[in-house]
């Protein structure tokens, strides 16, 4: 066998190509795959795939006894270097689309050569013993039941199959928040056309769309516009533009005390920060894998809580309509077709990094970046920082300002200059304008530090 052989081709445009080359073809299958799938013999999917010696990935750095300090920038280090990204580039769009360690990458590899070398294997690992772990493992990392947990393609695909689903009649109401994504309020506009449905709206921010920092009054806001026909609310758990952590526990359990079904927005918080539904007392939850969770693209779940399953339906079903062999609870919603075997197998090995690092530990690591950052832009003359230090009320999503300066203009200016600093804007209705980081354990206090920097030479020119 070459030496090029048992190994991926390298793609010239990433120019770390010995971390690249350190991924072979077997090489994460033995001690991820195995675990993330789930599956006893899972070493035999893949045997026929090569017959080469794998190089072993980087390990994790080993846990400090009593844990990792969120400041341990040695232990972080070596967390930061299980990513791919080339040399020169900082990357703070986690809450866009997150990036992929090692682990996970390598794991998607190994699935799509087992996909096309052992197909009848994989077929019949994929659908039972490997998916079932997967739900599991979803099921424990956010707190749920897994009768309660459908694997979806994404957050958007997790509020359809909830929203769309759901038993309403003409004449009752909907209600949601202008400060929650466009795209919610116009799948409820649909329906609500559609349907003969009343969608209503309340205002909780100011005329700038800077939401209120007393959770009460978002509280009393959305209850306010509550009525006696009102049977569906949804809101966002993190809003996407400047980081507001919503009470969504208060406002579901109000919810439930007058029978309205709640739907929550969970685009940004899985993987972020711990995640506990039954805690929540939301009835339903839909959140993505390829953000914070470091999953692949097309990844997603849609909790549903148990009692009130029999009132969501499929969209479309492609399950068995014999009852012996139907499916049953949240899993019913996933009944739609052929899916990408190495994306759902990207989840589990996702998890399984998370669960090596602790779910505690990636949040406080997140909340100390977050208010290093913070601290530091707000020191600057003429920058302006949204959202609040209150770790209940906002975490790694930061969003600021420069005076005089078109947030387009400061992405662009922090992109073209080495080394690369990768943020987006954001905007909503109602004047909101400015650019937003989302901080992730593949950032560096380091990183941060540069970050304020270039942003202080640009608030001075």
């Amino acid at each position: 066998m070459s030496d090029n052989e048992g190994t991926i081709k390298i793609d010239s445009r990433i120019q770390d190509t010995e971390k690249i080359r350190s991924l072979s073809r077997r090489g994460f299958m033995g001690s991820v795959m195995a675990g993330a799938a789930g599956v006893a013999g899972a070493s035999t999917l893949l045997s026929s795939v090569t017959e080469a010696e794998a190089e072993p990935l980087p390990d994790l750095p080993a846990t400090p006894p009593g844990g990792a300090a969120p400041d341990d920038e040695s232990y972080w280090k070596g967390v930061a270097d299980q990513f791919l990204l080339r040399d020169g580039v900082i990357y703070m769009n986690s809450g866009t689309r997150g990036i992929s360690p090692m682990s996970v990458h390598q794991a998607q590899i190994d699935a799509v050569e087992a996909v096309n070398s052992d197909p009848a294997m994989c077929w019949s690992t994929y659908f039972f013993s490997g998916m079932d772990k997967i739900r599991q493992d979803m099921a424990d990392f956010v707190g749920a039941d897994v009768e309660e947990i459908a694997i979806t393609n994404s957050t958007t695909d997790g509020m359809g199959l909830g929203f769309m689903g759901l038993d309403l009649k003409q004449g009752d109401e909907i209600l949601t928040t202008n400060y929650d994504y466009g795209w919610v309020k116009n799948m409820m506009a649909f329906r609500a056309k559609r349907d003969g449905l009343v969608f209503k709206m309340v205002d909780i921010s100011d005329p700038e769309f800077r939401v209120l920092e007393d959770p009460q009054k978002v509280i009393d806001t959305v209850e306010a516009g509550i009525t006696p026909r009102t049977r569906f609310l949804t809101i966002c758990h993190i809003n996407y533009t400047d980081g507001f952590i919503m009470p969504v526990k208060e406002i579901c359990e109000m919810a439930r005390s007058r029978g309205i079904i709640t739907l929550i927005d969970g685009a940004q918080p899985p993987g972020m920060m711990k995640l506990d539904m039954k805690d929540l007392a939301c009835d339903m939850y839909a959140g993505p894998g390829h953000k914070y969770m470091l999953a692949a693209q097309h990844t997603g779940f849609l909790f549903v809580r148990n009692d009130i399953v029999d009132r969501v339906h499929p969209l479309v079903y492609t399950g068995s309509s014999n009852p012996e062999f139907a499916v049953t609870g949240a899993r019913k919603l996933e009944q739609r077709g052929s899916t990408s075997y190495s994306d759902r197998v990207s989840i589990g090995a996702a998890l399984d990094f998370h669960n090596k690092l602790t779910r505690e530990a990636v949040e406080a690591r997140l909340y100390y970046l977050s208010l290093r950052l913070r601290h530091g832009l707000k020191a600057i003359d003429g920058v302006t920082v949204y959202g609040s230090d209150d770790p209940k009320l906002s975490m790694a999503l930061i969003s600021f300002s420069i005076k005089d300066l078109n947030p387009s203009d400061i992405v662009g200016r922090l992109w073209y200059r080495s080394p690369n600093i990768y943020i987006r804007t954001v905007g909503a209705a109602g004047g909101f304008s400015g650019v937003r980081a989302t901080l992730h354990v593949m950032d560096t206090a380091d990183q941060v530090d540069t970050l304020i920097d270039r942003v202080a030479g640009l608030a001075e020119s």
